[in-house]
């Protein structure tokens, strides 16, 4: 029988809960599994296929993971997972992202293990895995659903990622962004980090070859780990100013989009709450639209048109 630590959605252990492997798992409770992603010192990847005996036997993984047993951390998880499935022995692993799954109760740690053994020397565990192989970046990239079956690993190793829609000039910076407009019941979610002293709508910038919409989708399952419907775009707003915190001047073209989060239990988690993404920490708050006047909140121009909200998607610009 192999028994689990339990975890909130803010990856604080539960205690005195036990979960059971192949029993349910409640609402609102998660377990713990760790993948790990390995890199040659050459650039290649290290695939592992999966035992045709398993789910998804013969479909080649990015990863080498599994769960967390009881009393294990990510770290500690990632390693022995290492050891047992590719025969790798090592302890330089590097965080790189989270990710929640509501549907499987699980939170995924992601970490990278950068190596510089003999290639050769990879073994495989009976009744897990049959093959290996290593692959260059591009031909990560470039495999198939049906080929590959953790593709969450390529959004957080930054060489696999698409690239932002961004670029320094001098003392100018240009962005392409996605926002997000969440409001419930004349309350407006807000969020700020480590890196801002002040609230800030959820989003993010838009990746070469990405739409608008599928940015902000991506970026608020990213940031809040939900899947919302987009009711409508808003604006298109050319923003010019310079950011309190970096200083630079910014050239801006944001996409303003409002968000319907109905049925995803955004609102079950408070007016306060705060989430964790990669190695940064996201504190969330419902704010009143009265509150916006007078908090510490970006855009400006929300602050008045988020009681005229149009109806059509309009360009606006603003100079701050």
């Amino acid at each position: 029988m192999e028994l689990w630590d339990a975890y909130n959605r803010s990856f604080e252990k539960i205690e005195g809960m036990i979960l059971v492997r192949g029993e349910n798992i409640p609402d609102g409770v998660y377990h713990l599994v760790s993948d790990v992603i390995v890199r040659h010192t050459d650039g290649s990847y290290l695939l592992m296929q999966r035992d045709s005996r398993k789910h998804f036997g013969g479909m080649w993984e990015a990863t080498a993971g599994g769960s967390a047993l009881q009393g294990e951390d990510a770290q500690t998880c990632a390693i022995r997972e290492l050891r047992e499935e590719t025969g790798i022995e090592s302890e330089d692993l590097s965080e790189v992202g989270r990710v929640i799954s509501d549907d499987n109760h699980t939170i995924y740690v992601e970490f990278l293990c950068v190596i510089a053994c003999e290639k050769d020397r990879v073994t495989l565990q009976e009744g897990e895995t049959s093959a290996f192989k290593w692959v260059t970046k591009d031909e990560l990239i470039s495999m198939k659903n049906d080929e590959l079956v953790t593709e969450r690993m390529q959004k957080f190793v930054d060489e696999l990622k698409p690239s932002d829609i961004s670029y320094v000039v001098g003392n100018f910076k240009f962005n392409y962004r996605v926002c997000g407009i969440i409001i419930d019941g004349g309350k407006i979610l807000a969020m700020h980090d480590e890196r801002s002293p002040y609230y800030y709508l959820p989003g993010g910038r838009v990746k070469i070859g990405e739409t608008a919409e599928k940015a902000i989708l991506r970026e608020i399952n990213e940031e809040l780990s939900i899947t919302p419907q987009i009711i409508r775009p808003l604006w298109l707003n050319q923003g010019f100013f310079t950011e309190d915190v970096d200083k630079l001047h910014y050239h801006e073209l944001c996409v303003y989009f409002l968000l319907d989060v109905s049925g995803t239990g955004l609102q079950d988690r408070g007016e306060n709450f705060t989430l964790h993404e990669r190695q940064h920490t996201h504190e969330f708050k419902w704010l009143s639209f009265e509150q916006l006047k007078d908090e510490y909140f970006y855009p400006v121009f929300l602050k008045t048109e988020i009681y005229n909200l149009p109806e059509s998607f309009t360009l606006r610009t603003e100079f701050e």
